[in-house]
């Protein structure tokens, strides 16, 4: 004869209680991973971000592509206000000169 197992009322007790454990530490994980993130952004902001002095500090690899691509912008938008400075003259220059052959 197979002998069966059956649930009894403390191990379905047992498991609910594992289970709400188990929640409440990831609960507890995420509030506190949280917790750090804000930290340590509070920190890089209020050093100005020189912690990469720091003997302890990894870069981030996406900070650092995110501090590539803002210089690239950065020299984007210089560009094209330089450009638009020469085309503003080049336009003063035209409207001087069609003034003149009226």
């Amino acid at each position: 004869e197979a002998c069966r197992q059956t649930s009894s009322p403390e191990n379905i007790l047992n498991k609910v209680q594992d289970n709400e454990e188990e929640e409440r530490l990831n609960r507890e994980l995420e509030l506190t991973t949280k917790e750090r993130n804000d930290l340590t952004d509070r920190l890089l902001y209020v050093t100005g971000g020189s912690m990469n002095k720091s003997p302890y500090f990894r870069p981030n690899p996406f900070y650092e592509n995110l501090k590539i691509k803002e210089k690239e912008v950065m020299s984007l938008l210089h560009n094209l206000d330089t450009k638009n400075i020469e085309h503003r003259e080049k336009f003063q220059e035209l409207k001087k000169e069609i003034n003149f052959y009226r």
